[in-house]
């Protein structure tokens, strides 16, 4: 549901010291020019008023990185999301950094990055003297950015009203160019590839099978539990939890190519936390 460039971005700055602007730069692997922005709104709490450095682990060898970043603009304009260090008051994400924008060339941005990659620069306005964000203002952003996504694919006008959650004030916004520019996330990384074992080496486990990623449709309820990998094929081995609960083969083909019934690609959940096949869904294994 949002475009996440966190695996190429190799640096930025974003400075928030003139109130109502965050303005800054960051540079990208795949990209040879860097990226400049001219946001209007406000960091959170814990750094307003202030900069940030952010140190990312992007590689400009990186094959894939100019692929993934082809159609994002150079030049950076729109709506500031949450933006936020993860300092107290922790307003937002329990103490980890997340930066949000959206766009008017590419919709909904999304980094995520350690405590360690994020650095204030300058002194924060005392976060006593401010108000936080406004989660109405947020919701009114995504539920406007829905619209755009909803339009895009040719959902008819009188179908695609977004409502905020806490407003309940309908949205119809005209469609934008970044309703055809989004991207969805890599959905492995070297990492994971480490994580996964190869196909049937966890089959003598049974319902105690470890499953270290969970993918999902961020527009329906399917989800996908991987517990092994073979990256000669692409083709997982998991649970498959759709129509109905199953066990059963899936390809990385099939989840980088698939979209929901809004046109959103399969995401990885960037949060989950290994589980057993039996912790998943215990109803499959009760009977032994």
């Amino acid at each position: 549901m949002a475009w996440r460039p966190t695996h190429v971005l190799m640096e930025g700055e974003l400075d928030n010291t003139n109130p109502g602007k965050v303005m800054g730069w960051m540079r990208f692997a795949g990209m040879t020019n860097i990226v400049t922005f001219d946001l209007k709104g406000d960091f959170h709490r814990d750094i307003r008023g202030a900069k940030i450095h952010l140190a990312g682990e992007g590689r400009p060898d990186d094959p894939d990185a100019a692929k993934y970043m082809e159609g994002f603009a150079e030049h950076q304009t729109g709506t500031v999301g949450d933006i936020t260090a993860g300092l107290p008051p922790c307003d937002y994400t329990r103490g980890l950094p997340y930066i949000e924008w959206y766009g008017e060339a590419n919709g909904r941005v999304v980094i995520e990055l350690d405590a360690s990659q994020v650095q204030a620069i300058g002194q924060p306005i005392p976060w006593i003297e401010s108000f936080p964000v406004s989660r109405q203002e947020q919701q009114a952003n995504m539920a406007r950015f829905l619209c755009d996504v909803a339009q895009a694919v040719n959902l008819p006008a009188n179908q695609a009203v977004c409502v905020s959650e806490q407003s309940q004030a309908a949205q119809e916004v005209p469609v934008t160019a970044a309703a055809g520019q989004r991207r969805g996330m890599p959905l492995l990384t070297k990492e994971l590839l480490r994580q996964l074992p190869p196909l049937g080496a966890q089959e003598a486990k049974g319902p105690e099978a470890i499953a270290p990623v969970k993918f999902f449709t961020p527009d329906n309820s399917w989800t996908w539990y991987a517990v092994s990998y073979s990256p000669e094929d692409g083709t997982f081995f998991g649970l498959v939890d759709g129509q109905f609960k199953e066990l059963g083969y899936f390809t990385l083909a099939e989840l980088e190519t698939a979209r929901g019934p809004l046109g959103m690609p399969i995401e990885r959940d960037l949060h989950w936390q290994p589980r057993t096949l039996r912790e998943i869904a215990p109803e499959l294994f009760s009977g032994g």
